[in-house]
């Protein structure tokens, strides 16, 4: 009769420990299945993000070059030493709009910021995926570094043109217009000498935003193509 009760109250605690086993393991299947969901979910955020970064970087490379070519002919204009054309004179006033709007203007990563910061960086289980994101975010940080530092180089010149630029506001329609004395600017050979130095500040502006359009063209074509 002892015997009996025994193997009866075994029975119990096996089909107990083999409930617990079973709960266990649909309790680690799901939350399996809900970390790969939400890996997934992090995933196609990231390359939506790094679709606008490329998306963004080939607008700017491409205004960037602009400037730069604009900045680079307006220096040969002001080196002539002679009045300019009317055609010459639109190069030159794109050229003194533009040369001073030095702010980085990219989108950040944010989804991968938003996994760093929520320690779920390892729900990208690709280790060198993992590495090529992480560096790929390092040289947006020095990029955009460089950015400030140009930009400042940029700014700590601009007094020397001041002399030469007018802006007015029309305060009915909030429009801002320029004029620049460009007669007196071909008189002024430190204000060509600084504004030399221009194409040297842009030329970092345009490599620098190739650099990430490129980088980040690279990797979205090696893990995120279909």
């Amino acid at each position: 009769m002892n015997s009996k009760y025994l193997r009866y109250a075994i029975g119990e605690i096996v089909l107990v420990v083999l409930g617990i086993l079973i709960a266990l393991s649909i309790n680690t299947w799901n939350e399996d299945r809900k970390e790969k969901n939400l890996s997934k979910v992090y995933l196609d955020r990231i390359e939506q993000d790094l679709q606008q970064l490329i998306n963004r970087s080939q607008s700017l490379s491409e205004q960037n070059r602009s400037i730069l070519e604009a900045i680079t002919t307006t220096q040969t204009y002001l080196e002539r030493g002679i009045p300019l054309s009317d055609e010459e004179l639109e190069t030159a006033e794109y050229a003194m709009l533009w040369f001073s709007r030095t702010t980085y203007q990219l989108p950040h990563m944010l989804t991968y910021e938003e996994m760093k910061e929520s320690g779920n960086i390892n729900l990208i289980y690709q280790q060198e995926l993992r590495t090529e994101l992480a560096e790929f975010y390092s040289y947006l940080l020095q990029v955009e570094s460089i950015y400030v530092k140009l930009g400042q180089q940029v700014e700590d010149q601009f007094v020397i043109y001041n002399r030469y630029i007018r802006s007015t506001t029309d305060p009915s329609t909030l429009e801002i217009t320029f004029e620049y004395d460009f007669d007196k600017m071909l008189k002024d050979d430190e204000l060509i000498n600084t504004f030399s130095r221009l194409g040297i500040h842009w030329r970092g502006f345009v490599f620098f935003m190739e650099g990430v359009n490129r980088r980040g063209k690279a990797l979205s074509e090696k893990y995120f193509s279909n």
